[in-house]
């Protein structure tokens, strides 16, 4: 089990509890105070690897958003389908 562990978390396939846990808070703070809607943020922190979950958390404008990644993008319109 330890050796899996080890491996997914090499291979990127998998987030620590802890930083999707912080990607979560953090999304939803940033929709709260931007007045957008809070309610796709559990579903990016599931979605996210720890790359994507330290670039979603970086954050801080429109323009910023603009600068993610493809993938990142990608996920924000998954858990937000209706945006």
């Amino acid at each position: 089990m330890k050796k899996m562990l080890i491996a997914m978390s090499v291979l990127g396939l998998a987030v620590s509890p802890t930083l999707a846990g912080d990607l979560e808070e953090y999304c939803v703070g940033y929709t709260t105070e931007s007045g957008g809607d809070p309610s796709g943020c559990s579903c990016l922190a599931d979605a996210a690897d720890d790359a994507m979950a330290e670039e979603l958390m970086g954050v801080e404008s429109e323009a910023d958003m603009e600068m993610l990644s493809d993938a990142s993008k990608e996920a924000i319109a998954a858990c937000w389908p209706d945006a």
